[in-house]
């Protein structure tokens, strides 16, 4: 809930503009990151963004993915730029610019080989999810009915994260998995992306016990600005902006105000297709979809469906009474203290 006693916030807007905007999930694909998505992202005020780069597939796929990003990055002349860690954070809201992190929701490119996970971070990668719904080799997804934990060669990524500075996200990952990450990793991990089983009972959402176990261990939680993990009625009928407020006051008060992020999963709207809503069918078949021309109000909460639209959570939040202060935090620097600590680095620039 928010803090007590602390001024409202008179202009949210302007709150938004002189803030680190840190979002910790951004799923557009390559297809779409021409300049009308550039001038969404310009638009959000954001300063930088995890970048959904690979969803899945092999280490080929995955490397040419992040090449294809780099060349498309490197052709924005400078408006957007790779981060690979902090110092970049502060670049970007120095001039203006937003960087711009690899992150994987699968750690299925890496297969059972490390060698491969330290790769991919030469080239860049920055954020790792354990699994992607499906079971591979180093967990199960939260798609598996099984729930098991962690395999061996899952508890060596862990620690090999860990070693390399690579987040780890559980946004995806099933219910023991997640616990036993939590537990064994030395660094503080990342939900990124999720919903609360407290407002709807999909495997996809996190239980209040991973929320605390999360907070109890130095990590953040990201909402998904997603209709269908927010409310029961998403995906039915459009909801408004108010069950995404509904939902971070629940986090609020689960894991405090430290351990709150937003992280939107919200990428271009040009990428839903039939094709696509059907896919989601599939991975998500508890979730109540009624057709496969799912309207762009019925997807996200209303306001809130492209990457543009991130300044809403601000206004949103500020009128339920968030002060600037814990403002600040959700918006970037709550993830900024994490990934500190994850990348062993200083939070501020010594010479500053």
């Amino acid at each position: 809930m928010p803090t007590a006693s602390r001024p409202t916030v008179t202009d949210p807007a302007a709150l938004h503009r002189d803030s680190v905007v840190f979002n910790a999930l951004d799923c557009t694909p390559l297809k779409w990151a021409d300049e009308t998505y550039l001038a969404k992202l310009a638009a959000s005020g954001v300063t930088a963004f995890n970048h959904a780069t690979v969803i899945s597939g092999d280490y080929d796929a995955a490397v040419a993915a992040i090449v294809g990003w780099q060349q498309r990055v490197a052709e924005t002349g400078g408006r957007v730029f790779q981060g690979r860690g902090l110092a970049d954070v502060r670049r970007a809201e120095a001039d203006g610019s937003i960087a711009w992190f690899v992150g994987f929701e699968d750690s299925k490119p890496v297969g059972e080989e490390l060698w491969r996970l330290s790769a991919l971070h030469q080239l860049g990668l920055r954020f790792l999810g354990l699994t992607y719904q499906n079971r591979n080799a180093a967990a199960d997804g939260s798609g598996e009915t099984a729930n098991g934990g962690l395999s061996r060669f899952g508890r060596s990524l862990v620690r090999e994260c860990n070693r390399l500075g690579v987040a780890l996200d559980l946004s995806h990952t099933g219910e023991r998995s997640t616990l036993e990450t939590i537990e064994l990793s030395e660094k503080p991990v990342l939900v990124t992306h999720a919903g609360l089983t407290r407002f709807v009972d999909s495997p996809r959402n996190k239980s209040d016990e991973v929320v605390r176990e999360l907070a109890r261990r130095g990590g953040v939680f990201g909402l998904a600005a997603k209709a269908g993990f927010l409310s029961p009625d998403g995906l039915r009928s459009p909801v408004g902006p108010e069950v995404f407020a509904d939902n971070i006051d629940h986090l609020v008060e689960v894991a405090g105000i430290d351990h709150v992020v937003v992280g939107t999963d919200v990428g271009d709207e040009r990428k839903y297709s039939k094709e696509g809503m059907a896919r989601v069918r599939r991975l998500y078949p508890e979730i109540p979809i009624i057709d496969d021309d799912l309207d762009l109000e019925r997807i996200h909460p209303v306001g809130m469906g492209t990457p543009a639209d991130l300044p809403r959570i601000t206004e949103v939040l500020a009128g339920r009474g968030y002060s600037a202060e814990d403002l600040r935090k959700i918006l970037g620097g709550n993830l900024v203290r994490v990934l500190a600590d994850i990348w062993d680095e200083p939070e501020q620039d010594p010479a500053a």
